[in-house]
């Protein structure tokens, strides 16, 4: 009889310890990006193959999220920005977008989605052939210009001036492509992070024959966008974003990628 009752009490202990277990279960949620470049995210590694760690900026904040967040585990995916804004319209959007800012989704005053807190400062430069005569300071600047940029993003005073016709534009795939563009010279200039540019100048483009102007294009603060439907997970998660830009482990991840605050 003790043993029978005993038996029950362990059976009864460990089905309510697995009660337990489950009710702790973290939450998967995906942060996607469309910025498939370095050094924000890189889905291949040098032999070309798929890399499953998909490494870069984007990866590094997941992964301080996820050392932190009890409740809530981040994954991060790569997904083309029309069908991200595709599935915003019609509020299917399964996860958040890491790596945005609200003028690029025409939501200034951020009424239309929710946004984190900045998880880092960046900016946009032009970069030129070395020893080419090209003063910068406004965006109206490149109207007569000839500019390759990466197809489908916005760039603030230079898109609505594409649109009217005065500035002339190749739309290709990568930043890389761009780089080539000016180096070759078939066109005059390209826009880009400073962080991809100098990313690229260090991995075999020559600095040699491109040059970063010292003003920049845009300046600008890299959020996460939640739809509204996320209200959950976004306020879970923001408690922990908006302390990342005075935590010394995110600041020293990100300089060894070369960011200066």
């Amino acid at each position: 009889m003790a043993t029978t009752s005993l038996r029950r009490y362990i059976i009864t202990a460990l089905l309510a310890g697995g009660v337990v277990l489950a009710s702790h279960a973290k939450e998967s949620f995906t942060f996607y990006t469309y910025h498939n470049k370095p050094p924000y995210f890189t889905t291949s590694n040098s032999s070309g193959h798929e890399d499953q760690a998909r490494t870069g900026i984007y990866r590094n904040f997941v992964d301080y999220l996820n050392a932190r967040v009890r409740d809530v585990e981040v994954q991060l995916e790569f997904s083309p920005r029309v069908r991200l804004e595709g599935d915003l319209r019609k509020g299917l959007l399964n996860g958040a977008i890491i790596g945005v800012n609200p003028l690029w989704f025409k939501d200034k005053e951020q009424k239309r989605y929710l946004w984190s807190a900045s998880f880092m400062a960046d900016k946009d430069v032009i970069v030129v052939k070395a020893g080419a005569s090209f003063p910068y300071a406004h965006p109206r600047d490149l109207v007569g210009k000839s500019l390759a940029l990466p197809r489908g993003l916005y760039f603030w005073g230079v898109s609505e001036r594409i649109k009217i016709g005065g500035i002339q534009v190749f739309e290709t795939n990568s930043d890389l492509q761009n780089l080539g563009m000016v180096e070759l010279g078939r066109a005059d200039a390209t826009i880009m992070s400073i962080l991809s540019a100098q990313y690229f100048m260090r991995q075999g483009m020559s600095s040699k024959e491109l040059h970063i102007l010292d003003t920049p294009h845009d300046q600008f603060d890299r959020m996460i966008l939640f739809p509204k439907n996320k209200k959950r997970q976004f306020e879970l998660l923001n408690h922990y974003i908006k302390h990342a830009l005075t935590d010394r482990d995110w600041l020293n991840d990100l300089k060894k990628i070369g960011y200066v605050q």
